[in-house]
């Protein structure tokens, strides 16, 4: 209602003002050198109406012309491109679903209709891929790396492509590259290092760890751990080499980073034995077994003397165990060492003992060669052994692979440090470490590769 009446008062008002001017006319004189125009104040006012509309009627017209003139105009343009985003989500979400033949079609029809778009060969490669296209999805990566946004995407993709064929050389080119791109980026960092471990560079793997553990990648017990297994093939490469001062400085700082870390002990203990430092050997091997006694220093201690007699043996081996007595692998290191000076009958009731409190396949082995020596009935330990685990082994947190003995890569899975030394079958932890052949989802980034 309110705006009626102001709209009745305009009207007015308008109508007022052109009584007013038909009234007092007045008179415009425009003087341009020769030229002279008399006219009323009212007819030039008419004029200057005139003109104004016509010259609005051609502005709207140019823009009416720029915006929805057929192929040309700028509204065209804007359907065609909203037409092309439109098939660019259906692609994507025809990808989600598993139809990369679909995916594939509907993205081709989004590049014909869209400016350059890194997105447009992110989607056509990831799809030439799941459909088995690999040499069409090697094309659109190399297309996405020449694209300023989507450089990173890029060289990610063609490297994955790399090390699918079996080229790891041109993978670890390319996991550079993409560092020198972008030195925090989680994904390049955990890439670099598999590759920088799988290639053996255990200086550059070292290098790439100090970045990942830099960025909080990982907790700082699981970069101490990584630390010290790079340290110990770096010092096992380096005694292959002849460099021994060198490998025992590398081994102590591979046991500075894991105390408890028995190749690296075992490593230097043998390492300063063979320099006939066995008084130093057996420091270290005292000073780890407080640590966690382990199957592999007993085999160590036992080579500090291979010539001694079986009571010599007996009597390091009951200094040792002083430092942990109620420890099952001191009492399984005292059976042998009891076994070898034939003290049977002293032997038997610690045995006993420590089958009822840790039976072991080794502890039911020497009670069964016990029986034997005591003209015993082998049968029900023999039974007993047939039902009894294999006990604490060297297991892949990865992929449950056993080997005989720790080292840097499993050999099953090539998963970096993943070997632990457990009691019982170690539960799968995937993500934890480092896969050396893991895969890289381009579209959802899984965290820990």
């Amino acid at each position: 209602m309110i705006r009626l009446a102001l709209w009745f008062l305009g009207v007015l008002a308008l109508a007022a003002l052109g009584a007013w001017l038909a009234d007092h006319p007045g008179a415009v004189t425009i003087q341009f050198q020769a030229f002279e125009i008399d006219t009323s104040f009212a007819a030039f006012t008419l004029m200057f109406v005139v003109v104004a509309a016509v010259s609005a009627a051609v502005v709207w017209l140019v823009g009416w012309l720029r915006r929805d003139m057929p192929i040309f105009g700028s509204n065209q343009v804007i359907k065609r491109q909203r037409r092309g985003f439109k098939m660019l989500n259906q692609s994507l979400v025809a990808l989600s679903a598993g139809d990369p033949k679909l995916a594939r079609t509907l993205v081709e029809r989004a590049e014909v209709l869209l400016p350059p778009q890194p997105m447009v060969h992110l989607i056509a490669a990831e799809a030439a891929t799941r459909s088995g296209d690999f040499v069409a999805a090697s094309k659109r990566y190399s297309e996405l790396e020449d694209t300023g946004e989507g450089r990173l995407l890029g060289l990610r993709g063609l490297l994955v492509e790399a090390r699918r064929t079996g080229h790891e050389n041109e993978a670890l080119r390319l996991a550079r590259v993409a560092f020198g791109e972008n030195r925090k980026s989680p994904w390049v960092l955990k890439t670099l290092f598999a590759l920088e471990v799988s290639a053996g560079n255990w200086r550059e793997a070292e290098m790439a760890l100090d970045k990942v553990a830099k960025e909080g990648l990982l907790e700082k017990p699981q970069i101490a751990r990584h630390r010290g297994a790079i340290a110990y093939a770096e010092a096992t490469e380096q005694k292959l080499k002849g460099d021994k001062d060198l490998a025992r400085k590398t081994l102590k700082k591979a046991i500075a980073q894991r105390p408890d870390f028995t190749p690296a002990t075992v490593a230097l203990a043998r390492l300063e034995l063979g320099e006939n430092n066995a008084r130093k050997a057996k420091a270290i091997i005292s000073d780890a077994w407080t640590k966690g006694p382990h199957p592999g220093l007993a085999t160590a201690f036992k080579e500090l003397d291979a010539q001694e007699s079986a009571i010599s043996w007996l009597k390091r081996v009951r200094a040792l165990v002083k430092l942990l007595p109620d420890h099952p692998e001191s009492k399984l290191l005292l059976v042998d060492a009891m076994m070898d000076a034939g003290e049977y009958d002293a032997v038997k009731p610690l045995l006993e003992a420590l089958l009822k409190d840790a039976p072991s396949r080794a502890a039911w082995q020497y009670r069964l060669a016990l029986a034997h020596v005591l003209k015993e009935d082998p049968d029900p330990i023999e039974t007993a052994l047939k039902h009894t685990s294999d006990g604490a082994h060297w297991q892949c947190a990865e992929c449950g692979d056993r080997p005989k003995g720790w080292s840097p890569l499993c050999a099953s899975c090539s998963s970096f440090d993943s070997l632990e030394w457990a009691e019982t079958t170690v539960a799968m932890k995937p993500n934890q470490v480092f896969a050396a052949d893991s895969t890289i989802s381009l579209l959802t980034d899984n965290p820990g590769h």
